[in-house]
């Protein structure tokens, strides 16, 4: 039993870690958050669409963060 609520103790640590992490960044600035965007972006000319790499995969996080890649 005290192995299991130290597996609870440690899920809820980090739980509460991201929760802090999303909280952050949901505060940046939209100005901000778009020069980060333009950073992830690849370097060829030409994007492929690909839904796990930048650009397609940040418009899947958030509403926020779909509004600010499509407008970047």
């Amino acid at each position: 039993i005290s192995n299991l609520a130290e597996k609870k103790d440690k899920i809820t640590q980090s739980m509460n870690s991201h929760k802090r992490l999303a909280s952050a960044l949901s505060r940046l600035p939209t100005e901000i958050l778009s020069h980060i965007f333009m950073y992830c972006l690849p370097e060829d000319k030409y994007l492929s669409p690909a839904s796990k790499l930048a650009p397609v995969l940040l418009t899947r996080i958030c509403r926020r963060w779909r509004d600010v890649a499509v407008s970047t």
